[in-house]
Formats: C-alpha cells, sequence, structure tokens
C-alpha cells in the first residue's frame, strides 16, 4: 500500500466510460469515489449537469444533508462560499489549445499557463482541502474523482499536496463517442453538431489529453480501453492494480450504486446494469462511409 493516500483521477471525453470505471473501482475496500468532483459546486447552487437527479448526491440526499458530504461542505463551502471553487476554468477552443493539438512538443508549457491562473489556483487549493477531508473521513487510501477534464487533471497532478496523484486515461472509439453524444444531445434537446464535425471535436480533445500525459511522470499513468474494460474487466483492474499497488479485489459483474456518495456521472448509473459491451454505435454510420473511415483513421493517430 501507498505510504502516502493517493488521488486516482479518470482522465477521458464525455460518453466514454468514465462512470463504468469509477463505480467498479468503487467497489474496492480500499477506494471511496467522489464521482465527478469538477461538478460539485454546481450540485450546490443547483445549476449545470445535474437537473435529472436535482443535483443531489448518488444517495439521494442533498449534498447538505448527506450524511458523508454535509461535515465536509460546512467547512468549506459553508464556511467561506466566495472562495469555494470545485471546477477549472479554461478556453476549449482557444488559439494556444489548438495550436497544442496540433505539436503539443511545442505548445505543452500552455497548459501549465492556465492550471497557474489566480481563479484556477483557488480551485486548485478548494480541491486540496476538499479531498483531505475525505480522505480523512472516508478512511480509505485511494480517493477516485471521475472529473474526466485533462486540465483539471494536471492542476490536480501538480498542485495538490499531501497525496500520490495518479492518472488513468481511458480511451473509447471516437466513432461511438461521436455517436453516444449525438444520441445524447437528441435526448436533451440540445443543438446537434455534424458527425463529422463531432469526430475533429473529440480527436482534438484526445490530443489535449495526450499533452497532460506527457506533463506527467510515466509511473504515475497508465491507458485503459473502453472495449476491453467492458468484455475483459479482470484484466483492465490488473493494470490498476500492478500500477498503483491496490488491493485485487473480487471483479465486479454489474454496475450499481450501493451506498456511493459520488457526484454527477451518467444517469443510468441508478439502475443495476451487467458489464457488457455494445458495438450497435457502428450502425449509425451505415450511410456515412466517410465519417466512418475517418474515425478509423483518427483513432490511430
Amino acid at each position: 500500500m501507498n505510504q502516502k493516500p493517493a488521488i486516482i483521477y479518470i482522465m477521458s471525453d464525455n460518453r466514454s466510460g468514465s462512470t463504468l470505471l469509477e463505480n467498479i473501482l468503487s467497489k474496492s475496500n480500499e477506494c471511496f469515489s467522489v464521482g465527478e468532483l469538477a461538478m460539485l459546486k454546481g450540485h450546490l447552487l443547483k445549476n449545470g449537469p445535474g437537473e435529472k437527479w436535482s443535483w443531489n448526491c448518488a444517495c439521494g440526499s442533498p449534498l447538505t444533508e448527506c450524511v458523508f458530504w454535509s461535515s465536509i461542505l460546512k467547512q468549506t463551502f459553508q464556511a467561506n462560499p466566495e472562495s469555494f471553487a470545485t471546477g477549472l476554468k479554461w478556453n476549449f477552443k482557444s488559439k494556444a489549445l489548438a495550436f497544442n493539438a496540433a505539436v503539443p512538443f511545442l505548445f505543452k508549457k500552455k497548459f501549465l499557463k492556465v492550471i497557474n491562473q489566480p481563479a484556477n489556483r483557488q480551485v486548485a487549493d478548494t480541491l486540496n482541502e476538499l479531498f483531505k477531508l475525505v480522505q480523512e473521513k472516508s478512511g480509505k487510501p485511494f480517493i477516485v474523482d471521475s472529473s474526466k477534464n485533462p486540465l483539471q487533471a494536471l492542476a490536480i497532478y501538480k498542485k495538490v499536496t499531501g497525496f500520490d496523484v495518479k492518472i488513468i486515461w481511458l480511451k473509447r472509439d471516437l466513432r461511438a463517442i461521436v455517436t453516444s453524444k449525438i444520441k445524447w444531445k437528441s435526448l436533451n434537446k440540445k443543438k446537434e453538431k455534424s458527425m463529422m464535425k463531432l469526430l475533429l471535436d473529440v480527436f482534438y480533445f484526445r490530443r489535449l489529453c495526450y499533452t497532460v500525459s506527457t506533463l506527467v511522470n510515466p509511473k504515475d499513468i497508465i491507458e485503459l480501453d473502453y472495449k476491453t474494460l467492458a468484455t475483459n474487466t479482470h484484466q483492465e483492474l490488473q493494470k490498476i492494480f500492478d500500477a498503483f499497488g491496490m488491493e485485487p479485489f473480487p471483479t465486479p459483474q454489474f454496475m450499481e450504486l450501493a451506498e456511493d456518495h459520488t457526484i454527477g456521472g451518467t444517469p443510468g448509473r441508478f439502475s443495476k446494469k451487467p458489464i457488457q459491451y455494445d458495438d450497435s454505435w457502428k450502425e449509425q454510420y451505415q450511410d456515412n462511409k466517410l465519417a466512418y473511415f475517418t474515425g478509423g483513421m483518427l483513432n490511430k493517430i
């Protein structure tokens, strides 16, 4: 076991299986999962993602009344709401980051400038306090954060003290992410983009994740594949055990909430589901072979 407690940060795009991986890890007696900690302030203010579950904790209670979070929030959010910030601020399509996606070895210092901006230093300070309180209350040596955002991953890696920070870069076929996002946008009546434009967006996001991976010590980051996670969960878990010094635990067969106190995640986490892989996304490309071929090529970069 690690001498210091550890944070396991799941870095991925939306619709890539981060909730599944976080839920699997929560079954370890050594892990406490906070879900998407970046969304904590939004849940407290009842804005942003979370309306489908009334911005409550996964246990069903408002966060300020939750048996786990209430005392932590009393010491942080309620004590000093003005300085409480949990989500890093960044311009996804800024020119600096766009250049970085193209040639990361020339522009990766831009990422360090972003996390050192005053507002983002405040986020790091808030997260530092939250992680310490979560670890003290849970008593677990591993805290799992599935916030996904690569810049948030870097801020935690560089700025949070008192923890060993480990990153899991969870990848999924870009084409599957696109079809899942199209479905999500349709269900939530969001403005839709073309399949090709979404492919370029998710490829761009992957390149930003790649830059973060170059700024992290190789011993502190591993890459997992969503399809393999769903079809051979035991194999992927073994990679985590070996890389992060976690005690093995029985491989779960289902994704389900069990006395969890997580924030955010896919709405589907509230129902018990077998862990399995669904490749029906391929059907969405029957009438768009160009997008399918383009996505396949981008997957290899």
